[in-house]
């Protein structure tokens, strides 16, 4: 398909009139960003809509689906992409309502919550979308001439070290002192574990640069509770989110609901987990399918007096609402009849005092078994430095041993450990459970 000179694909008209914009692959360039930006500012003005989908754009959009304004594909940590359809009231929703958190809580309390963005995330996903959408709407709310983004946008082909994170970042602080607006970016936690837990000059710099911000959001898979408590002890204003594509990103900020957003809990159990789900004005609209139809069977008015989204995680809510994710209802292992949540190990690993300045990261996994009917096997990174090369059986009895000493049963604890250099992760920065589960099943079959 050809181009247009802006980068986008030639204008699609829709059925309704508006046309769609359908950017070529993002490839991490800032000519690249920069048409993904002008897309989502044709979209957030209501001059066209935005196609990211999987697959191509239908013909015409279907019923109950024709308010889209977007289309961006899920990331899950399991499965295939599904094409979620976003209306734009949605997507202001969710702006607005971050917004007026920052305003309420002194982020930023001067322009009614909105601010300056630095975008370091794709814009393939929501939150990178969101990063771009709620600079547009900075300017809409403001009466600003252009987007509140770094000008000239950031090149974000380079590793992501801190060296190359300070290199962005002070331009853009010196653009938003000038611009008379507070600095706010959005990290993923592997960005975010590099930059506070280094130990070089160049990462002390980073942390000094990213004090600077207003606030850094911190999303797309759960993080370490040792990296936040070491940013914060950093005096670095990170915020942690939880939401999806289906929530227009981020509903949940450091645990408590967006102003708007109620959550519940299906079906508990006796300690009060279940399925989560969510009511909000973030709501998505619900999924295209390649054939052209819509797939809404995760939106539901089922028990309730307002449409929810039924997410695919479990999680508890504190006497306070506070919101506890434990982890994918489909990523229960169940091993000699008994279910295991991957994330309780693995959350176990990350606590243990042993393990400290040792094991970086990890990722709990089932393989089959003959008698157990899934094996649990854990997949670790080392921090560097921690040592010589750990082989298979020095870390399976390092971990074991330290999980004995916990409060995990027997039965939770891994079989076996691997030690591999980067843990499979997919879309921005969650673990790919599926793929982890085959590297493990390849590294059982090798020699020990």
């Amino acid at each position: 398909m050809s181009t247009q000179s802006d980068g986008t694909a030639p204008k699609i008209p829709s059925e309704e009139g508006l046309p769609w914009l359908h950017p070529d692959p993002y490839d991490a360039s800032a000519a690249s960003l920069a048409a993904h930006s002008h897309a989502v500012g044709e979209m957030m003005a209501g001059r066209a809509r935005l196609w990211l989908g999987p697959f191509d754009p239908p013909a015409s959009l279907p019923a109950g689906l024709q308010d889209t304004a977007l289309v961006v594909p899920t990331s899950g940590s399991t499965g295939t992409a599904k094409a979620v359809a976003q209306p734009l009231a949605s997507l202001v929703a969710s702006q607005d309502a971050t917004a007026a958190l920052f305003a309420a809580d002194g982020t930023a309390p001067g322009t009614g919550g909105h601010g300056f963005w630095l975008p370091l995330l794709p814009p393939t996903h929501i939150a990178g979308i969101q990063v771009l959408a709620r600079a547009h709407r900075t300017a809409q709310v403001l009466g600003l001439p252009a987007p509140a983004l770094p000008d000239p946008l950031p090149d974000l082909r380079g590793h992501f070290d801190s060296a190359a994170f300070v290199e962005l970042a002070e331009p853009a602080l010196a653009q938003a002192e000038q611009a008379g607006l507070p600095a706010l970016t959005s990290l993923v936690p592997t960005q975010l574990t590099r930059i506070v837990t280094g130990a070089t000059g160049a990462d002390a710099r980073a942390r000094a640069v990213l004090r600077r911000f207003a606030a850094v959001l911190v999303g797309g898979a759960a993080t370490s509770p040792d990296v936040l408590a070491r940013a914060r002890g950093q005096r670095i204003a990170v915020r942690t989110t939880y939401g999806s594509s289906e929530t227009a990103g981020g509903c949940v900020y450091d645990r408590t609901p967006l102003p708007g957003v109620r959550l519940r809990i299906e079906d508990p159990d006796a300690s009060g987990a279940g399925r989560l789900l969510i009511a909000s004005p973030t709501l998505a609209l619900g999924y295209l399918t390649a054939d052209g139809g819509v797939d809404d069977s995760a939106f539901s008015t089922v028990g309730a007096p307002e449409r929810e989204l039924r997410t695919s995680d479990l999680a508890e809510l504190d006497e306070d609402g506070a919101l506890r994710i434990l982890g994918r209802a489909d990523d229960v292992i169940i091993t000699g009849g008994r279910k295991v949540l991957p994330q309780d190990v693995e959350r176990a690993i990350d606590r243990s005092l042993m393990l400290r300045g040792m094991i970086r990261s990890a990722v709990v996994v089932g393989v089959a078994d003959p008698e157990w009917g899934q094996r649990l096997e854990a997949l670790v990174t080392l921090e560097p430095g921690s040592g010589p090369a750990v082989g298979p059986e020095e870390a399976t009895a390092l971990v074991r041993s330290a999980l004995r000493t916990t409060e995990v049963p027997a039965h939770q604890i891994p079989k076996r450990v691997h030690v591999v250099e980067e843990l499979p992760l997919r879309g921005i920065g969650k673990i790919d459970r599926a793929a982890a589960r085959e590297l493990a099943e390849r590294l059982t079959a090798g020699p020990w």
